[in-house]
């Protein structure tokens, strides 16, 4: 079998990755280059988080910065997201020292900074995977952990894939989970399922990029899902402090 570099470019490379046809075994001895086993699991497990209408899930995640090609700084960053794809988003994410919440209720969606009480916020009608491009083609932002909850990435991953593996059953946090490692020409990565075939939760993925020196490495862990949580009145609206500045948000320059 082929030897993954197990290595993850980021947030972008979603659980929510559905490959919806089985590779063909080989005439050969040797094992299809993407293993049945591996595509069902990651297959079961897309299907199931891309169903959900509510979401609630705690996260946290750590990547490293190379300097001078060498010594390895690693960062944190941590939160919590709340979901209802066709009704809004909140979003709290802490990086260092710096805090940021993220408001989404269908019509408008802004962006706090609680420690220095500014805002920036821009009107828009739709669900969360419109949003996830608007935000991204004029503003350049990100949304925490955006990618494993959007069902679009689904589509652009599954055809990338070279080789898929299963790695086999093996405990995260106390709880059994399939261990799945894929390739594909540009990145690579391991993901741990959680071993429920009623509840297929994603519990961990863990990279490293081998195209930058020094092999950077990151992990995410997820924690507390809730697919039917309670969601209060307004829980997705934002309204600003008195005192709350607003400040203007500068779009992507045009290519």
């Amino acid at each position: 079998m082929k030897t993954f570099r197990l290595a993850l470019m980021g947030l972008t490379l979603p659980l929510t990755l559905a490959f919806s046809s089985v590779a063909e075994a080989n005439d050969t001895d040797d094992p299809p280059a993407k293993d049945p086993q591996a595509i069902e699991i990651l297959g079961n497990a897309s299907e199931f988080l891309s169903s959900q209408q509510n979401i609630s899930v705690s996260w946290f995640v750590s990547y490293d910065d190379v300097v001078d090609g060498r010594e390895k700084i690693t960062h944190t960053r941590s939160g919590h997201t709340l979901l209802a794809r066709e009704g809004g988003l909140y979003s709290y994410s802490e990086n260092g020292l710096k805090t940021r919440e993220f408001f989404f209720d269908g019509t408008s969606f802004s962006m706090n900074d609680p420690d220095q009480n500014v805002y920036a916020e821009i009107l828009f009608s739709g669900g969360f995977e419109a949003l996830i491009v608007r935000i991204k083609e004029e503003y350049g932002l990100d949304l925490p952990i955006w990618s494993v909850l959007s069902t679009q990435q689904k589509e652009i991953r599954a055809e990338s894939a070279t080789t898929m593996a299963y790695l086999g059953l093996t405990r995260v946090g106390g709880e059994m989970a399939h261990h799945v490692a894929v390739a594909s020409y540009d990145e690579d990565w391991q993901i741990w399922v959680a071993d429920d075939p009623e509840n297929p939760r994603l519990l961990m993925i863990v990279g490293t990029d081998p195209y930058i020196q020094g092999w950077p490495q990151y992990r995410a862990y997820f924690t507390n899902w809730d697919f039917a949580p309670e969601i209060s009145e307004g829980a997705f609206v934002f309204t600003p402090n008195e005192d709350s500045e607003r400040m203007s948000w500068p779009k992507v320059p045009s290519q």
